[in-house]
């Protein structure tokens, strides 16, 4: 992922869905490696990656992030049929 946002240009509003991208992708990706620390340096990577390559850069808030979030994983839970 770092790769390709090394090579693309992004507007305000890609440089935003890199950004809920990998924060959405931070929790899971840590649930399956050992190191967390390492992800977290990954990630933040494309993310300083993604500022650097874009031409007007507004990133997102921190509570607009979350929620965003949060609204998927609600979403996503609802949709997945219950064991009865």
């Amino acid at each position: 992922m770092q790769e390709f946002v090394r090579l693309q240009t992004f507007n305000w509003s890609g440089f935003q869905q890199i950004q809920l991208d990998i924060q959405f992708l931070r929790t899971p990706l840590k649930e399956t490696v050992e190191d967390e620390a390492a992800v977290d340096f990954l990630l933040d990577e494309v993310i300083v990656g993604a500022l650097e390559r874009c031409l007007d850069p507004i990133p997102l808030e921190p509570p607009i992030l979350d929620k965003l979030i949060q609204a998927k994983l609600a979403k996503t839970r609802d949709q997945i049929p219950s064991a009865s």
